[in-house]
């Protein structure tokens, strides 16, 4: 290679780098984008203080409003392999959707002991269409609330100061009607472990109610009944009493081939639909 060569390829190298470097931090004229830290929560801090601070991060890093999905994530996955995806997401910091703020909800509040996680997916209808969304219901200190992300700012984040699991749906079913769209299922999810290692899968759907097709009474009951679990029993214990149910109506004559009785009348999941 002649000198002449040499030296025009030492000099595109340096122009690449000088143009990195003025791309990267060093031209003044390009706006600084500033990117989310997770916050550092206290052991003397509030748990309702720690759980705001952690939506207020989730809140910073932005609704992915581009149609694209930036971070794979498989349901059915082992826990600590979601783990793996929430630490990739605060790594990459770019904008999430509705399930990624659930698993990086879990990821964050798994240090705090005391409060109870479970999933909680809505389904909807607007104009004939099907929409679906899910947010992190927490419960401690005898409080409900939320964390999560939306298009909507009603249909998030619930403050932890509902007394009861009934007036924490119920209110995400007066958000939903003030956006006209009608819930017409919701799933609850058995607890979290906070064992971020566990290879367990959660249980993304433990119960099934249908806010339209029962009366308010058995809306209460079946919220009540989901409380006294949540509170009394652990994932494992919840989990195995539903196994025993399902197993004692598959022995009946005429039994409904093992789905939970609240279940039973229930069309197939929609895999269509958006989430709001």
């Amino acid at each position: 290679v002649s000198t002449q060569s040499t030296g025009a390829i030492q000099g595109t190298y340096i122009d690449k780098q000088w143009y990195q470097r003025r791309v990267r931090g060093g031209n003044v004229d390009l706006p600084q984008v500033p990117i989310p830290v997770p916050p550092t929560l206290r052991s003397a801090q509030p748990v309702p203080e720690k759980l705001w601070l952690i939506q207020k991060y989730m809140s910073e890093l932005q609704y992915d409003y581009t149609g694209l999905q930036f971070f794979e994530i498989r349901k059915n996955r082992p826990l600590c392999r979601l783990m793996d995806v929430a630490k990739t997401i605060i790594k990459e910091s770019l904008p999430i959707k509705c399930l990624e703020a659930v698993i990086l909800s879990i990821y964050l509040t798994s240090d705090l002991s005391g409060v109870n996680r479970f999933p909680v997916a809505f389904r909807s209808k607007f104009e004939g269409e099907t929409y679906k969304h899910i947010v992190l219901g927490v419960y401690y200190n005898g409080r409900f609330g939320a964390l999560g992300l939306s298009r909507r700012n009603t249909l998030m984040y619930k403050e932890l100061r509902f007394k009861t699991l009934l007036d924490l749906l119920n209110h995400y079913i007066s958000s939903y009607k003030d956006c006209c769209h009608t819930v017409d299922r919701i799933k609850l999810g058995l607890p979290v472990s906070h064992d971020k290692q566990s290879m367990e899968s959660i249980l993304w759907k433990y119960m099934v109610i249908r806010p339209g097709r029962v009366s308010h009474k058995e809306f209460s009951q079946q919220c009540d009944t989901f409380s006294r679990q949540l509170r009394g029993q652990t994932a494992h214990q919840m989990k195995y009493a539903k196994q025993s149910r399902d197993a004692a109506m598959e022995q009946r004559p005429g039994g409904n081939s093992g789905k939970h009785p609240i279940a039973q009348t229930l069309p197939a999941d929609l895999d269509q639909g958006q989430r709001p």
